[in-house]
């Protein structure tokens, strides 16, 4: 599996343009010059056979244990947007936390999505935007999101984009806590068309 390492830069980003977009407005979004998440500059790997040499696997819905996580991907969310073939997609989740020490973590440096020819998707900032201008209130948390100290997080994070026919995927999530290059572990979960909802509640 590929590095994450080019994540951190994309973090960064992430968290300069959220900070400008109020909830509930709409905004304009430059792209990126510095790096593409889909398509990133191939001299940001390293190759690292540890990344995700402990796979851990479990069906949507059902808990999976490592590192001193818990965590279950409660739903695949497509909330119906359509733009240029594309389609947005979102995850509901619940991470438990066993230590005593809170951390963040971050859609883009902790979950991708594996598709079936081998192509790995990344967090795209556009879909954050997009969530905080046509989500109700309290339903999505923006990246980065707490996990407390011996609790629990859970709510939706997100999100990727792919293209409209794509309903068939991996979902992928390391269990770093605070340590963000801590990939040794990677929980896997395969999603089909029939485990993505479209909730009609979510949208305002």
């Amino acid at each position: 599996m590929k590095s994450f390492k080019y994540a951190a830069l994309l973090i960064a980003g992430l968290l300069t343009v959220s900070a400008a977009v109020s909830c509930g407005e709409k905004k304009t979004v430059e792209p990126m010059s510095t790096v593409d998440a889909e398509n990133p500059p191939t001299n940001v790997y390293a190759e690292n056979s540890e990344i995700g040499k402990n796979e851990f696997k479990a069906a949507l819905s059902t808990e999976i244990s490592a590192n001193d996580t818990v965590f279950t991907l409660n739903s695949v969310i497509d909330p119906g947007f359509r733009e240029n073939g594309k389609k947005y997609i979102f995850l509901d989740v619940t991470i438990n936390n066993s230590t005593g020490n809170a951390y963040d973590l971050s859609t883009l440096n902790n979950f991708y999505l594996k598709l079936s020819n081998g192509t790995e998707v990344y967090s795209d900032i556009v879909t954050s935007l997009y969530a905080m201008a046509n989500f109700k209130e309290n339903t999505y948390s923006k990246d980065p999101f707490t996990i407390p100290a011996s609790g629990q997080f859970s709510g939706i994070i997100g999100g990727f984009i792919v293209d409209e026919n794509v309903d068939t995927f991996t979902v992928g999530f390391f269990p770093t806590q605070a340590d963000v290059n801590d990939k040794d572990d990677v929980c896997l979960i395969d999603i089909t068309p029939d485990k993505i909802t479209t909730p009609t509640d979510l949208l305002k």
